[in-house]
């Protein structure tokens, strides 16, 4: 084998691993070698952290939807966190007057974290569940992720969000399932890579204050294992909320996502060493690290078997499977066509060029601090 073959199918295996190979090597360790966790029926004291910026068209919703959980009102406090709005957003959560209902008003935007930074030391709760205004909870959602912390090694419980339009359950994509799979089985290795923003929960006594750059829902979990505890995902506990419209919309998220995590990676690389944090090293390097170098894995590895293909014809068939990839994934994002394999492919190509674009903002030194939500 020449080094040229060398380079590609070691590009080629790179280019996979994050998608084929990781999920079912976690998933099988998980059902060999993993761990569960307590869950007995508990009540702690639970601060519900909404954080807005001009969510004046859901705000109420979001209260009412609040207020009617089935927890006792006694051990629940609910604050509305505004991040500089300029619209009827606090006016309109400040309208409900229950004594469960705080609002906590910053007229100059800092962004989410460190508005987090601030009023935490504040709530009142044990337990701290972070959320957006747009995200609905079923009844039993605090009941649900409050029994996790039954048991004391359980730092922090994460769930996952279900997509409804009007009435109308969207079913998961492959990739929500799998994700949700691939969390799952990182919980009974050790522990999940990140939580679902839109809800999960972490003991008070756990939180540390962030950096501005960072992205809570990515460091507070890391923080909870520095501080030998788990983060887990109880596949049970779940909001709900209407999709983002447009790829454009999904597109931003997923550059700002991308470049705050890796800024968050850098800051914290000790995560990914193997001698202080063991299998979630693995986890850390798997799920997010190798999966953000995906693009330039696969650019290498179309360019490796283009050079290829000149000398051995073999070559060619994975350059016309990667090149109908490629079309399928743009005649996904134009529209033009609607099925599985093709809205896999247009994720797949979505996701990757925000992922290109955020590594050249991150080298470049530009970190999405403030967050405007996509609707």
């Amino acid at each position: 084998m020449s080094s040229a073959e060398l380079f590609f199918w070691i590009c080629l295996f790179l280019t996979v691993y994050p998608y084929l190979v990781y999920p079912p090597a976690v998933i099988a360790w998980s059902r060999y070698f993993g761990r569960g966790w307590k869950q007995e029926e508990c009540r702690p004291t639970m601060s519900l952290l909404i954080s807005v910026y001009n969510e004046a068209g859901v705000i109420l919703q979001k209260l009412e939807n609040a207020l009617a959980l089935d927890y006792p009102a006694e051990r629940l406090e609910i604050i509305v966190i505004s991040d500089g709005s300029t619209d009827e957003t606090e006016q309109l959560a400040a309208s409900l007057h229950d004594d469960r209902i705080v609002v906590r008003s910053f007229p100059e935007r800092a962004g989410k974290t460190l508005c987090l930074n601030r009023v935490v030391p504040d709530a009142k709760g044990d337990i701290l569940v972070f959320t957006d205004a747009n995200s609905m909870f079923p009844p039993e959602a605090l009941k649900r992720l409050a029994r996790n912390f039954y048991d004391s090694q359980i730092g922090l419980v994460t769930g996952w969000t279900r997509y409804r339009r009007g009435e109308t359950d969207e079913a998961p994509g492959l990739y929500s399932r799998l994700e949700r799979a691939v969390k799952l089985a990182e919980s009974r290795v050790s522990s999940c890579v990140g939580a679902d923003g839109a809800i999960f929960a972490v003991r008070k006594s756990l939180y540390r204050p962030l950096d501005a750059a960072d992205i809570n829902d990515f460091i507070i979990p890391l923080r909870v294992v520095g501080q030998e505890h788990r983060a887990v995902l109880d596949p049970q506990v779940y909001c709900v909320e209407e999709p983002a419209e447009g790829f454009l919309a999904e597109f931003r998220r997923q550059v700002r996502i991308t470049n705050r995590t890796l800024g968050a990676i850098r800051r914290n690389p000790v995560f990914l060493n193997p001698l202080f944090f063991g299998r979630f090293a693995w986890l850390l390097l798997s799920h997010k690290l190798l999966r953000f170098m995906v693009p330039f894995f696969a650019a290498a590895t179309l360019a490796s078997c283009l050079w290829l293909s000149l000398t051995n014809h073999l070559f060619l068939g994975p350059v016309a499977v990667a090149l109908l990839f490629i079309l399928l994934g743009a005649v996904g994002l134009a529209r033009l066509a609607d099925s599985r394999i093709v809205n896999l492919c247009s994720l797949f190509l979505l996701t990757s060029v925000a992922q290109a674009v955020a590594w050249i903002r991150f080298v470049a030194g530009k970190s999405d601090t403030l967050w405007t939500p996509q609707r």
